[in-house]
């Protein structure tokens, strides 16, 4: 009864001040535009999130980023140095942001932040995963490298050609002892100093003439010396440049 009561009061305080020009009444216009605005604040922000998720995995495929897995902590070092980490960190700055938003929503407001967070990212994911898998990165990358995308045709040719440093993808085209030879992608010949440690791997004594070979190590006047390599089979080839080139 005193609940029924309170709220009755509360009720009547508010009109009271609508009726006295204190409070005024925002019309259903209004609500409906802001409405509109905040779906089309998040179906923007959603479609920047997919294509910065998606421009992740591309550059991650472009590079052949993925086939560095499992060949030391000193290449995983020179690609962390050379990310684009600020995709990374437009990706979670719109993800704030449409969880922001979004809780003006009641079927949002009520769960916690890092649950919304948590959802918009796997969506982001898997999302990314798909249109990553068209062409549309592609075709933009192709036209930055013909010099045919007049605004963000520098940044695709970037990140295209990332500057990994002392890292090396090639053909191995003769084995003499510790010292191989091996063409890179551009056609320039190298010779590969193997060390000690490097020749004493599985890998080493299984590497024939005629592999692909992925290699850490720096060059100097036309020398290698070989850190660590492993044989790969490479999806990409670049036309604007070597992955190494100063």
């Amino acid at each position: 009864m005193k609940k029924e009561n309170s709220e009755n009061s509360i009720t009547e305080k508010i009109v009271s001040k609508i009726e006295r020009g204190e409070v005024k009444m925002k019309s259903r216009s209004y609500f409906i535009a802001r409405s509109f605005l905040i779906i089309g604040l998040l179906s923007l922000f959603f479609l920047l999130l997919f294509y910065f998720g998606s421009l992740i995995i591309f550059v991650l495929r472009i590079n052949d980023i993925l086939l560095f897995h499992g060949i030391g902590f000193y290449a995983i070092r020179n690609i962390l140095l050379s990310f684009p980490w600020y995709l990374v960190f437009l990706i979670f700055i719109l993800a704030l942001l449409i969880s922001v938003i979004g809780r003006k929503f009641q079927f949002v407001y009520r769960k916690p932040l890092i649950f919304s967070l948590f959802a918009i990212l796997v969506i982001v994911i898997v999302s990314s995963f798909l249109i990553e898998k068209s062409s549309l990165h592609y075709s933009f990358f192709k036209l930055a490298q013909e010099e045919r995308l007049p605004v963000a045709g520098r940044m695709y040719r970037n990140l295209g050609n990332l500057d990994i440093d002392n890292a090396y993808f090639g053909i191995i085209l003769e084995k003499q002892n510790d010292l191989w030879i091996m063409e890179l992608d551009d056609g320039e010949k190298v010779d590969l100093k193997i060390t000690e440690e490097t020749r004493g791997r599985r890998l080493y004594l299984q590497t024939e003439e005629g592999e692909k070979v992925l290699v850490i190590g720096e060059m100097d006047e036309g020398k290698i010396d070989v850190v660590s390599f492993k044989t790969v089979e490479r999806r990409f080839r670049y036309n604007s440049k070597r992955l190494n080139e100063r």
